[in-house]
């Protein structure tokens, strides 16, 4: 589990199409970087800002011709602000000692422990067993296994590439055609609970994490692991439910179909009783769950849980030094940790309070309305997607400039940065635009959804997740998120 950037696997098309960004905006960042660093300050930023704010559009423009790796760039810019005495390496690398930083590593140990066990490849054969083998139950099978393994594994890229390898075989299976409009519909299924439910719950995502931590010190207190789920529910499980009943409605085969469900007998009689591995990640992975869920109760953070299963784990040899080593996604860590540094760098400069005068004097006809807020907030976050390709990167830099903004309007926060990561997880109108679609659809070797499906599939996400938002403000107001 690397980077969502570094584990994608695009196709030929794809390659050359990065190929032919990559030296453009590599010349583009670099002068963006000097023009805007090498300036004149401008009214409110300092020297230091201006050059902060240069090496971040270069970042941008190498994010976007994928001219280097996520976190190799963010390690660049991280670098440029210590080299050019912009910040102290102190406030540069901060995040790597908090407590957000190492519920990442916590979390993501879990993750690696239920994927290298095959206890996630497991529970999808027993719920694809247990649920009718029709159309229906199928791809609810796969929709249910997403969102109950979704606290487990943060790694979103990790969980698709283990769950899309089903798609084909119940294609096959059930006697359809490939990437026919029934095709698409098990893919999208798919997609709907291993991608867009994973912002539901905290440890669902690396992204959820990355927001918890961007978030005000008095509403992070507040957003513990139940809380978090609490908040989340409503617009997950409004945009799944939509999401599923158009799924049953257009993409269903015309005619009748079964899946064979003898064959799914037998992958599961090849996996034998359950291993020692998956006795031992499946206990440690309910104790954390619990005391996620009871955190009020005894007071254990979900930092500290998170590092004690990891720790079990590896007193227990479910996870060795190798995969350890390999597997947990150190690159994720790093490019996380750099991208959470904005939040340390920016106010250190005084940007974030120049950036939000200059958004607040654009959207202030906006801010008394929070419906009106939204929409337009959300509308942004599509348009941006055709440019910046990392959902993280995107949260990170936007949430910065809007979060005086979402203050003014009432908004927490935590509803601006859901909304950002949400609709950013919906948008893969292109293939670029999303890593997560990009690998999904690779494993199923490009015989489960064609790029025409895809498109329908993503605008059809992206309207019903502005329209949960839309109708989850009321209860927020209630839950004290919205003023």
């Amino acid at each position: 589990m690397h980077t969502e950037l570094a584990l994608a696997k695009p196709t030929t098309s794809l390659r050359k199409k990065s190929n032919r960004l990559r030296l453009p905006m590599m010349c583009l960042g670099i002068g963006l970087a000097l023009f805007i660093g090498l300036h004149s300050p401008i009214d409110g930023l300092s020297e230091q800002a201006m050059q902060a704010l240069g090496l971040l559009a270069g970042a941008i423009c190498f994010w976007i011709g994928r001219v280097f790796d996520d976190y190799v760039v963010a390690l660049l810019m991280a670098i440029g602000w210590v080299a050019l005495d912009i910040v102290p390496f102190e406030t540069a690398f901060a995040t790597f000692h908090s407590k957000t930083w190492w519920l990442m590593l916590g979390a993501m140990g879990l993750g690696v422990g239920v994927a290298q066990s095959g206890l996630l490849r497991r529970a999808t054969l027993l719920m694809l067993k247990t649920l009718p083998p029709t159309y229906f139950g199928q791809t609810l099978a796969l929709l249910l296994t997403g969102l109950i393994s979704a606290p487990a594994i943060p790694s979103i890229i990790a969980k698709v590439t283990i769950a899309a390898k089903f798609v084909p075989e119940l294609v096959e299976g059930m006697g359809l055609r490939q990437r026919s409009k029934a095709s698409a519909g098990l893919f999208m299924a798919m997609y709907l609970g291993f991608v867009m439910a994973a912002p539901i719950f905290l440890t669902g995502s690396s992204t959820n994490l990355l927001l918890l931590d961007m978030m005000p010190a008095a509403e992070r207190q507040n957003m513990t692991w139940l809380g978090w789920l609490q908040a989340a529910a409503l617009p997950g499980m409004l945009t799944l439910t939509v999401m599923y009943l158009l799924i049953l409605f257009f993409l269903r085969p015309a005619r009748k179909v079964s899946a064979d469900k003898s064959s799914i007998q037998k992958k599961l009689d090849e996996l034998g009783p359950l291993s020692r591995a998956e006795k031992i990640t499946l206990t440690v992975m309910l104790v954390a769950i619990f005391l996620w869920i009871t955190e009020k109760m005894h007071g254990l953070s979900a930092v500290i849980v998170a590092l004690a299963g990891l720790v079990a784990l590896l007193a227990t040899g479910v996870i060795d030094k190798k995969t350890l080593q390999s597997d947990l996604g150190w690159t994720t860590l790093l490019f996380l940790g750099v991208i959470l540094n904005l939040g340390t760098v920016f106010p250190a400069l005084d940007i974030d309070t120049y950036l939000g005068e200059q958004v607040s004097r654009l959207l202030a006809p906006l801010v008394y309305n929070p419906y009106i807020f939204m929409l337009a907030m959300m509308v942004i976050t599509v348009a941006l997607r055709f440019l910046v390709v990392s959902v993280n990167a995107l949260m990170a830099i936007l949430l910065l400039v809007l979060m005086p903004v979402g203050q003014e309007a009432g908004i927490s926060v935590w509803i601006l940065g859901m909304a950002i990561q949400c609709i950013g997880q919906a948008v893969f109108i292109l293939p670029y635009q999303s890593a997560a679609f990009t690998v999904a659809a690779g494993a199923t070797k490009g015989e489960a959804i064609v790029p025409g499906q895809a498109v329908n599939g993503s605008i059809a996400c992206i309207l019903t997740i502005i329209a949960a938002f839309l109708v989850s403000l009321p209860v927020w107001g209630a839950m004290g998120l919205v003023g």
